[in-house]
C-alpha cells in the first residue's frame, strides 16, 4: 500500500467509531462429494458486515466458503458489504447477496447480486436478509452467522465509549445487542443456530437477549483472531453429513474452530456452544445469586477478590461464570454458596461444547458475565447495561437482576470518566532502498491498564482497535486507532522487529502519528522516522533486562523502538510522542495479553 493511499484510508478510518474484532476464517479442506438430497436440509446464512478494517478478512472467508459451495442438501448464502478503503482488490464499495457456489469467485464473476447502499448495522437490513434467505432457499434447518466486530453486550454510540456488534463504516454505525435481537425477531424465522463469528460474545447477557429466537448459540468468551471461523472445514463437515442435527452442527463449529487454532501458538482462543433451552434455569440461578450476594454484605470482599483472581478476558470486566462461582463457593457460606454450587452443576447441561487454546484462558467454561470494577465501567455503561433484557426492572420482583447487584456492589465508588481519544499511529516498513520488505514487525500499545496489545493477538483493545496483523493481511503495515472516548492515563507505543522475512533481514520502520489534541489533527512523521531495525542485537529473553529503568531503554536494542506516548486526562492531554516513563516502577504490571513465541518468553499474565 502506498503512503498516499494509506493517508486517504486512515483519514476516513479515524473518524469511524472504533470497532471490535470479529474475524474471518481459515483452514483448508477438500470436502467429500456431497450426497444428493430431495430437499434442502440446511440454509447456512452469513451476515457479513465487512465495511470496515475486516474487509480483506471477509473476502478471504468468502473464498473459504467457495471451496465447499452449495448443494441440493446445503445452501450457503451471504449478505456482505466490502470496503474499498480496506481492500486493495476492489475499487468501490461492494454490497450484495450471493448463493455461494463451489469454485465460483463470487466477486470477480459478478455473482454478488447488488442490494444498493445498505447500512449493515441496521436491524432492518438483518431482518431483510434472514427473510430473503428463507423465502429464496427454504430448508428444514436454518443457521445464522453474525460476522463482524463484536464486544459482548455493549452498544456503540457516538457520545459513548461503549461498543457493539456489526460495524458499518460508511454509515458510522454499530448494531447494539438489543437491535441485533430485534433484527432476528422481526424476521420471524425459526433459527436452529446463531453463531457469532465475532469477539467477546459468549456472555449470559448476550444469550438471554436471544431467548426464544434460536435453539443453540455458538460464540467466544475471548477475542477471536483475525482468521475467525474456518468456513471450509465447518461447511465441509456439514456437506458430508447434511442430516446432522442442530446440536451436532453447533458442537462441530466449536471443534473445527479449535482444531484450526491448536497449531497456532501465537493466539489463545475460546469457543463454546450452548443449549438455549437450558438458559432459563441459569437465569433463575443468576437472579437468586444476585439476591443472595446483595443480602449478605460479608460476601462483598470475596466478590472483589474474585474480580482479581478469576478468568477474564480482553475486556477485563467479563468473567467466566463457572470460574467465578467456583471461587465464591469455596470462600462464602449460606445461600450464595448453595446457589454457586447449583450454577456449577447446571453449567455442563447448558454448555454442550467448550474448547480453548492457551494457558491464559484455561479456566474458560463457555459463558461469561459482566462483573466490572469501578474503573472498568462508567455511568453510561451501567445505564446501557440496565436496558438489556436480562436486567429489565420488571424482573426485579424475582429477587433483583444481576445489573442491580452490580450497581449495589459498586455503591458510591467513583466510576470511570472517559476522555478524548481519536489519536492514531501508523507503522509501515521497507527495505533500506525503499522497496517492499517482508520481515515481520509488530506494533504495540501499552494502555492505561498496564497491558501491552498488538495486532497479532487481536484487533480489539479496551480503548481502540488495530489493523490486521501484517502476516495475515500480506501488507508491511500495521496501525492503531483509539476510540473517540478512552480511559484516562498513559498510552505508550513500541515497535518490535519480530522475524526476518524470506528476502528481508533489515527493515526501515516509518511511523506517522495523528492526534486532534496535540498535533492539530494532521498526520505527522515521528522524529527519528525511519529507523533501521533488525535482529543483530536483541535483548534476549523477555522482559527487558534489569538495567532498563525507563521505556527509552528499549532503544538500546536493534529490534525494539520505543516511540513515546500520550497522556490523556480529564483536564488536559499531552504527549504524542516524547513521553517516557519508568519501566520497572510505574509499569511493574507491564505484561502482554498473550505470549508470542520466544520473543516474549518470561512475561507473565
Amino acid at each position: 500500500m502506498t503512503k498516499r493511499r494509506f493517508w486517504a484510508q486512515c483519514i476516513v478510518a479515524l473518524f469511524l467509531l472504533a470497532g471490535m474484532l470479529s474475524c474471518g476464517g481459515g483452514g483448508s479442506s477438500t470436502p467429500a462429494a456431497a450426497p444428493a438430497c430431495t430437499s434442502t436440509q440446511w440454509t447456512y446464512m452469513v451476515y457479513m458486515g465487512a465495511d470496515n478494517n475486516l474487509s480483506d478478512a471477509g473476502l478471504a472467508d468468502l473464498k473459504e466458503m467457495e471451496k465447499v459451495g452449495s448443494s441440493s442438501c446445503v445452501k450457503i448464502v451471504v449478505q456482505a458489504e466490502f470496503s474499498p478503503q480496506y481492500s486493495s482488490n476492489i475499487s468501490a464499495s461492494l454490497t450484495g447477496r450471493v448463493l455461494v457456489e463451489k469454485g465460483v469467485d463470487s466477486v470477480n464473476a459478478g455473482s454478488l447480486v447488488g442490494t444498493g447502499v445498505v447500512d449493515m448495522a441496521s436491524p432492518a437490513a438483518l431482518t431483510s436478509f434472514i427473510s430473503w434467505a428463507k423465502a429464496t432457499y427454504p430448508a428444514a434447518h436454518y443457521a445464522l452467522v453474525v460476522w463482524d466486530h463484536g464486544a459482548g453486550w455493549k452498544a456503540k454510540k457516538i457520545s459513548s465509549p461503549a461498543r457493539g456488534a456489526v460495524q458499518d463504516a460508511t454509515s458510522g454505525n454499530f448494531m447494539s445487542l438489543p437491535d441485533l435481537a430485534k433484527g432476528v425477531r422481526d424476521a420471524n424465522v425459526p433459527l436452529d443456530i446463531i453463531n457469532f463469528d465475532a469477539c467477546l460474545m459468549a456472555m449470559y447477557e448476550v444469550a438471554y437477549e436471544f431467548t426464544g429466537l434460536t435453539d443453540y448459540m455458538v460464540f467466544s468468551e475471548q477475542t477471536e483472531p483475525g482468521n475467525g471461523d474456518p468456513y471450509d472445514t465447518i461447511l465441509a463437515a456439514l456437506a458430508a453429513t447434511p442430516t446432522m442435527s442442530s446440536r451436532t452442527l453447533a458442537s462441530t463449529i466449536v471443534d473445527k474452530y479449535n482444531a484450526f487454532y491448536v497449531p497456532d501458538t501465537r493466539n489463545e482462543t475460546t469457543k463454546s456452544a450452548i443449549d438455549m433451552a437450558q438458559l432459563s434455569q441459569l437465569d433463575a440461578k443468576i437472579i437468586a445469586l444476585s439476591a443472595a450476594l446483595a443480602t449478605d454484605t460479608s460476601t462483598k470482599a470475596v466478590v472483589q477478590a474474585a474480580q482479581a483472581n478469576t478468568q477474564n478476558y480482553v475486556y477485563p470486566a467479563n468473567h467466566d461464570i463457572y470460574d467465578f462461582c467456583s471461587y465464591l463457593a469455596s470462600r462464602v457460606s449460606g445461600t450464595a454458596k448453595t446457589v454457586c454450587g447449583q450454577i456449577m452443576t447446571l453449567m455442563p447441561s447448558i454448555v454442550i461444547n467448550n474448547k480453548y487454546t492457551g494457558t491464559s484462558v484455561n479456566k474458560s467454561h463457555g459463558l461469561a458475565i459482566y462483573l466490572p470494577k469501578a474503573d472498568e465501567t462508567s455511568a453510561t455503561d451501567l445505564t446501557e447495561y440496565g436496558k438489556l433484557k436480562c436486567n429489565l426492572t420488571t424482573r426485579a420482583s424475582a429477587g433483583g437482576t444481576w445489573g442491580s447487584y452490580v450497581e449495589s456492589l459498586l455503591g458510591a465508588s467513583a466510576l470511570q470518566t472517559y476522555v478524548s481519544g481519536n489519536f492514531a499511529l501508523y507503522l509501515y516498513w521497507t527495505k533500506p532502498d525503499g522497496t517492499y520488505c517482508n520481515a515481520d514487525l509488530d506494533l504495540y500499545v501499552v494502555e492505561p491498564d498496564g497491558y501491552a496489545y498488538a495486532p497479532w493477538n487481536g484487533q480489539t483493545t479496551p480503548n481502540g482497535f488495530f489493523s490486521q496483523e501484517s502476516t495475515q493481511s500480506g501488507l508491511s503495515e500495521e496501525y492503531y486507532l483509539a476510540n473517540e472516548l478512552v480511559m484516562p492515563g498513559d498510552y505508550l507505543f513500541l515497535v518490535n522487529y519480530y522475524q526476518d522475512g524470506a528476502t528481508c533481514t533489515k527493515a526501515y520502520a516509518h511511523v506517522l502519528v495523528q492526534d486532534p489534541v496535540t498535533v492539530g489533527g494532521t498526520w505527522t512523521e515521528l522524529p527519528g522516522s525511519p529507523l533501521s531495525l533488525d535482529l543483530t542485537t536483541p535483548p534476549g529473553p523477555m522482559p527487558i533486562p534489569t538495567p532498563c529503568t525507563t521505556y527509552a531503554c528499549f532503544n538500546t536494542y536493534s529490534d525494539w523502538w520505543y516511540l513515546g506516548g500520550t497522556t490523556r486526562s480529564i483536564n488536559s492531554s499531552a504527549g504524542l510522542f516524547p513521553l517516557d516513563l519508568p519501566f520497572n516502577t510505574r509499569n511493574s504490571n507491564f505484561i502482554f495479553r498473550n505470549q508470542r513465541g520466544a520473543a516474549l518468553q518470561g512475561l507473565t499474565r
